[in-house]
């Protein structure tokens, strides 16, 4: 699996019960989707992964009426190796009045628009907010197999994937652009990396089978 990722979370107490979180980006999973697709998706759990799943595969994200795109769809016109590069636009962020969290999404120079959103009785701790948020990319792969490359398979370069024009949505709905660098967790840096943030951007990614 491969993925580029918003986590929106809640960590309670630290203990697994209180986890709560929210996912969405897109992905590449042959085991989920049975396919080697660049998939749109969403992703939900609490109590510490008990409860929830990817998309629409339990009760949870309600679709909004007319939405462009469906959690666990293809997108068609994903940027693949040496192909030339394509933007998605993703927002996450709760709702001052219904206090539901909702997902946006747009592709290239689509104006992003409501797909869906979490409601807020989903959840235990992140019902109230979130005091945890990461963006970036993952790759994993079964012990017996190589892993898959991440992002564009370069390390963090103008050839790698990026994330741009990346802003914190306040409690009160505003948008702030984050322009200072913010902590780097890298679990295989040798692998797979990420770069400062300069400009609200950073890239990110690195080759398959590197472990």
């Amino acid at each position: 699996m491969s993925a580029s990722s918003i986590w929106v979370a809640n960590v309670g107490n630290w203990s697994k019960e209180s986890y709560n979180s929210i996912r969405v980006g897109w992905m590449v999973s042959p085991e989920i989707y049975g396919d080697s697709h660049t998939h749109f998706y969403t992703h939900w759990i609490r109590d510490g992964g008990r409860t929830g799943c990817y998309n629409m595969d339990c009760p949870g994200f309600q679709l909004e009426k007319g939405s462009k795109i469906t959690p666990g769809a293809i997108i068609n016109s994903a940027c693949t190796s040496g192909g030339s590069s394509q933007t998605i636009t993703m927002k996450v962020f709760k709702d001052k009045t219904s206090e539901n969290w909702w997902v946006y999404y747009g592709m290239n120079n689509d104006t992003p628009t409501a797909v869906g959103y979490y409601p807020t009785n989903l959840f235990t701790t992140l019902a109230t907010k979130a005091n945890s948020i990461s963006v970036g990319g993952e790759s994993r792969a079964r012990r017996s197999l190589p892993t898959p490359p991440m992002g564009s398979g370069s390390l963090p370069s103008e050839k790698a994937a990026s994330v741009s024009n990346l802003q914190f949505i306040d409690q009160d709905g505003q948008a702030i652009i984050i322009q200072s660098d913010l902590p780097i967790i890298a679990k295989e840096p040798k692998c797979y990396y990420v770069s400062p943030i300069i400009g609200a951007k950073f890239f990110y990614g690195g080759p398959a089978g590197c472990f």
